[in-house]
């Protein structure tokens, strides 16, 4: 019974943790470079998780990246890539355009807070493994092996009520 209770509790630290805000937004604020790409993230209600895992693609080419690059880098479908980048174009983090000698080829190129944005989520990123690596240093394989096989089994439990 022990265990089962020491779960609950983490599940509720969990839910908490959930309920409790968005840290990810807190920790842009907190670390965006400009004032006026904090003041983009205070006013704007939600970017996906998605929508700045695009920006954060973009951020790897100095120049502009064929819409059709990115759809290849992506593991979104092809409508649900171009729903986000039409939202990122349409909130002023993306630039669309054709070059003058192919009208059908679409390429994209990051506004100035569309590329701190993507700068950001790929630092926050790279904090969270830094913190998760130092974390895990202090237990074995084993222990790992043990929590991942526990998780999974917890997971298909659901799966199967």
């Amino acid at each position: 019974m022990e265990k089962y209770k020491q779960l609950e509790q983490l599940k509720h630290k969990l839910r908490k943790t959930r309920e409790n805000g968005d840290f990810e937004r807190e920790w842009f604020i907190k670390h965006a470079p400009s004032q006026t790409t904090r003041q983009f993230i205070q006013n704007q209600k939600h970017v996906t998780h998605s929508e700045l895992q695009i920006l954060s693609e973009l951020t790897y080419n100095d120049t502009a990246t064929p819409f059709k690059k990115l759809q290849s880098m992506s593991p979104l479908s092809q409508g649900m890539l171009s729903r986000y980048v039409n939202r990122l174009t349409a909130q002023t983090l993306i630039e669309k355009y054709h070059p003058i000698d192919n009208k059908k080829e679409i390429f994209l190129r990051l506004t100035t807070i569309g590329y701190e944005l993507g700068m950001l989520h790929l630092a926050l990123h790279q904090t969270i493994r830094t913190q998760e690596e130092r974390i895990l240093s202090d237990y074995s394989d084993d222990d790992i092996t043990n929590l991942v096989q526990l998780a999974t089994k917890l997971l298909d439990a659901r799966k199967t009520l």
